[in-house]
């Protein structure tokens, strides 16, 4: 029996490169806690289908915040639905809930966000559907470059705006020396 063969889809590296929706497995779903106190799960995905098969979108986090329990409800209640979580189904606790999704399929749509502290752009969770029966379907849009999108505008808070100078009164002399008596000066 061989110790393994050749497969090209079962490969590192993959990345997907366009936003749209992704027919998704969730391959990561780990608990945390932050500075704040509140518990929250980083999710990572797999696409299924077509030409990212095997590309990963990661790094959603998901956050429950007991100062916002109407918003953290509906946010987990989305998400446990779009997984196919039945009526009733409760979770006693968001490493519950962590654990239970690790594995399961859905569809998500997925935009590039704002580029970061570091002016990187990564792909984010903007939406979650129940797994659909058509295949993915990236729509073209590409990662932005995000050195041209913060050049696009050369004015921000944090820097001057380019000022016009107005030209050089004494450029194009022949940089000789100018005596000036002081009769002069008006002083």
């Amino acid at each position: 029996m061989p110790l393994f063969t050749v497969d090209h889809n079962n490969v590192f590296g993959k990345y997907v490169e366009e936003a749209g929706r992704y027919n998704v497995k969730i391959v990561r779903a780990d608990m945390h806690h932050s500075k704040q106190g509140n518990d929250y799960i980083t999710v990572d995905y797999e696409v299924q289908d077509g030409k990212y098969k095997g590309g990963q979108i990661r790094y959603q986090n998901i956050t429950w915040s007991n100062e916002d329990l109407d918003g953290s409800i509906k946010r987990f209640n989305t998400f446990a639905v779009a997984l196919g979580a039945s009526d009733g189904t409760s979770f006693d606790s968001v490493g519950q809930f962590a654990a239970s999704i690790l594995n399961k399929l859905l569809t998500i749509d997925v935009d590039w966000d704002e580029p970061n502290t570091n002016g990187k752009v990564y792909l984010t969770v903007k939406g979650y559907h129940k797994l659909l029966n058509e295949p993915s379907q990236p729509n073209g849009v590409r990662r932005p470059d995000a050195s041209s999108a913060q050049q696009s505008s050369n004015v921000t808070p944090f820097t001057k705006p380019s000022q016009q100078t107005a030209p050089d009164p004494f450029a194009g002399g022949s940089g000789k020396p100018v005596n000036i008596s002081d009769d002069d000066l008006p002083f």
